[in-house]
């Protein structure tokens, strides 16, 4: 039986991810709550990328002392008191004001690198600002590759002075995702019908902090189209320029422009996985965009293992999309992830409660990571532990 989940406005209450998604679908219109949750066309790899993770147990392991529980790992040089950090999303100042820089003082005050996606509302130099308030701050870039490379560029050399340690090259978005919710909720280019329109007058929350702040902006690609450009102008911009063009030699004319770590975020495949460590990359994200690009690829989770076999430890990888529990991290773990990253489940906190709601949704996972561990006799994350997981099928587990 499905659970009443908590919809009040009080954080605090929130007892998982999916209350603070209640909580945020309650406070948000319906276009900005659809750009939150929505995926490509029939949501079905959004609907795999959960199931994956259903359909896959932890076996525990009994009378083992776990009175000290560590969750720390290491990535590279890196140190991480967990193993998951804040992925890129776009268009965050829909959500909450300033979302950005919020999302990266929580990531630092948890001691997790923050990744800013090239489509932030706030600027690289004003969110590693704001990283620098706390000790080891760990602020990592996604990368578009535009038709303009004098862009990228430029964007890498800026990462490099404001102490970028990591960029995170983006490969599965150059075309832009069928997503059949836009079609419903727009009329026009991103510009929302009369019946969201009207929808707004039971939000006016967000609609006062909307008109008090201002619309947001792309503000990263300010010197390319100006600062005057609304969001709409932007993204009629960003949408044209995207480069279709990109290939393997690109990855290698990248590897060669950042002398930084290098990862390539979109891999589903074992054969781009090992196309990728052979050209030099510290890293690879297994991922399907969360569903919302291409509807029949597979949940990034279930092709977690093949990738980590063709690697052999090679470069570090990370899984995103789908995870919604702390349980799922420790399968990401177990199934061969040195780390996951993050993105619909921070966002439905900081959409829910700004600054308090990303740090309730980084709690509730650390904890469920800390309580599980302990049901499962586990003391560290050190190593992957393939011993100790068992895949059953539902069907074969209907209780």
């Amino acid at each position: 039986m499905k659970r009443q989940l908590y919809q009040g406005r009080n954080v605090a209450y929130a007892a998982s991810i999916a209350d603070l998604a209640a909580m945020a679908k309650k406070r948000l219109p319906n276009f900005a709550w659809e750009y939150l949750e929505g995926g490509a066309e029939d949501e079905l790899a959004m609907q795999r990328n959960r199931r994956s993770f259903d359909d896959f147990t932890l076996t525990p392991r009994t009378l083992v002392d776990v009175s000290q529980r560590d969750q720390s790992v290491s990535l590279w040089d890196q140190s991480l008191s967990s193993p998951m950090l804040i992925g890129p999303t776009g268009f965050n100042g829909m959500l909450w004001p300033d979302a950005d820089r919020l999302l990266s003082s929580a990531a630092a005050q948890f001691g997790i690198p923050f990744c800013l996606a090239t489509l932030s509302n706030s600027r690289l130099e004003s969110v590693a600002q704001a990283m620098q308030r706390y000790p080891n701050p760990n602020l990592w870039l996604q990368l578009y590759l535009f038709k303009d490379r004098s862009c990228t560029t430029d964007l890498l050399n800026r990462a490099k002075h404001a102490g970028v340690s990591t960029i995170v090259l983006t490969t599965d978005a150059t075309v832009y995702g069928n997503r059949n919710w836009e079609a419903r909720n727009y009329r026009g280019f991103k510009q929302p019908n009369w019946r969201n329109r009207l929808q707004l007058i039971a939000r006016p929350h967000w609609v006062w902090q909307i008109l008090i702040n201002g619309l947001p902006r792309f503000s990263n690609l300010d010197e390319f189209i100006g600062k005057q450009a609304d969001a709409l102008q932007v993204a009629a911009w960003i949408e044209s320029q995207m480069d279709t063009r990109i290939n393997w030699h690109t990855l290698s004319w990248l590897r060669d422009q950042w002398q930084g770590k290098l990862l390539i975020k979109g891999v589903l495949h074992p054969d781009d996985a090992k196309q990728a460590a052979s050209i030099g990359v510290d890293g690879i994200v297994v991922s399907n965009h969360g569903g919302r690009q291409l509807d029949v690829a597979p949940a990034a989770f279930e092709c977690l293992p093949a990738i980590t076999e063709a690697i052999q430890g090679r470069c570090k990888i990370l899984l995103d999309s789908g995870i919604r529990r702390g349980t799922d991290i420790l399968k990401a773990k177990a199934n061969g992830a040195d780390a996951v990253m993050l993105g619909r489940a921070t966002l439905y906190g900081v959409a829910a409660d700004g600054a308090n709601g990303v740090t309730r949704a980084l709690t509730i996972l650390h904890t469920e990571i800390d309580n599980a561990m302990a049901q499962l006799g586990m003391t560290n994350l050190h190593h992957n532990g393939r011993r100790e997981v068992d895949l059953i099928s539902r069907m074969d587990n209907p209780e």
